[in-house]
């Protein structure tokens, strides 16, 4: 029990990276158990069988309402897991993704574009709900120059920030931005959060400073905080249209304006809210030219933070998304 909710975790007979939703024995033991209780409604999160046949299950045999979430569209993506994944299991995932969808009563999706795709199969639109990830706004954060002073960062220092890890592709178009910037003589620092091996070379040829595992999400925040921007460069495509990067959450939860390229609900709530800047494309000269309008807006810093985090209040907190996920789940009780 966890904050009041009931967790159940069932056993896999596979072992490693083959329990990737497709264990048998795990979706018998998950139908078995639902059939000892009863529900109001039942939500799953994706289409493979340890989680679509149980929820199909409690939907036929208790009568009750079925929400299914769609949150990317990676089956088909061989980025993810390399061509021969794409072109084999990577074909039954990206059938599994689409093809069980009209049997829900209501649907999530994580973005606008994936809630198009669903409603062009014939889904009713008025049973989509696009729910972005959200987190714990509550925490305090700190301001701009608080965050600069603690680190020892010059006022002037133009610092950009990245965490975690990133597809080859949208290494190359960060690289080829960065060429740009050094070719205009704009001087800069990245911070660089996380594992993702980087060579020394490229470190200190591109001013990269790697920070590895930071700790706590509280430091994190604080290289956040103390950014001129966060970055998130990924390259135009419709997987990555689908989709929502976790990682923007976190950045504008800190109060850090973010600079990425035009995927994802970004350019449309960018243009609604001054939360940071979009690229006119996926190019490295235009992600560039963004990187230099960061630098350019550097003493409009404190205004932005102040609107990400009222933006990340009204639209992205955690109790805000609960209460309009439960408001949906009522449509169908």
């Amino acid at each position: 029990m966890r904050d009041g909710v009931l967790v159940v975790e069932t056993p896999d007979v596979l072992w490693g990276k083959l329990r990737q939703g497709v264990d048998l024995w795990n979706t018998f033991k998950r139908c078995r158990y639902a059939a000892r209780e009863h529900y109001d409604v039942v939500h799953a999160v994706d289409c493979r069988p340890n989680v679509i046949i149980p929820a199909l299950f409690i939907q036929h045999s208790q009568k009750i309402p079925f929400v299914l979430s769609w949150w990317d569209l990676f089956g088909s993506d061989s980025k993810r897991f390399g061509r021969l994944y794409a072109l084999t299991a990577g074909k039954l995932e990206g059938w599994l993704e689409t093809s069980f969808r009209k049997y829900a009563d209501g649907a999530t999706t994580i973005t606008s574009y994936l809630a198009h795709r669903l409603e062009q199969t014939g889904f009713p639109r008025e049973n989509i709900i696009v729910q972005h990830l959200g987190c714990d706004t509550s925490a305090e954060t700190l301001s701009y120059h608080e965050a600069r002073s603690k680190h020892s960062f010059g006022e002037d220092e133009n610092i950009f920030c990245f965490a975690g890890t990133i597809y080859e592709s949208d290494f190359a178009l960060l690289i080829a931005s960065l060429d740009l910037l050094k070719a205009r003589q704009i001087p800069y620092r990245l911070l660089w959060i996380g594992k993702h091996q980087i060579a020394p070379n490229v470190c200190a040829n591109y001013h990269i400073t790697h920070l590895g595992i930071v700790p706590t999400m509280a430091q994190v925040y604080e290289y956040f905080a103390a950014s001129d921007a966060c970055l998130l460069p990924m390259e135009v495509n419709a997987a990555n249209a689908a989709r929502w990067h976790s990682k923007v959450t976190d950045y504008l939860n800190a109060g850090s304006p973010v600079a990425l390229t035009p995927v994802s609900d970004f350019p449309e709530l960018f243009g609604k809210h001054d939360i940071g800047w979009v690229s006119a494309s996926g190019s490295a000269e235009d992600y560039a030219t963004i990187l230099m309008k960061a630098v350019n807006d550097k003493p409009q810093r404190p205004q932005k933070s102040a609107a990400t985090r009222a933006f990340m209040k009204q639209e992205l907190d955690v109790m805000a998304i609960a209460t309009r996920a439960i408001e949906f789940y009522q449509r169908f009780l």
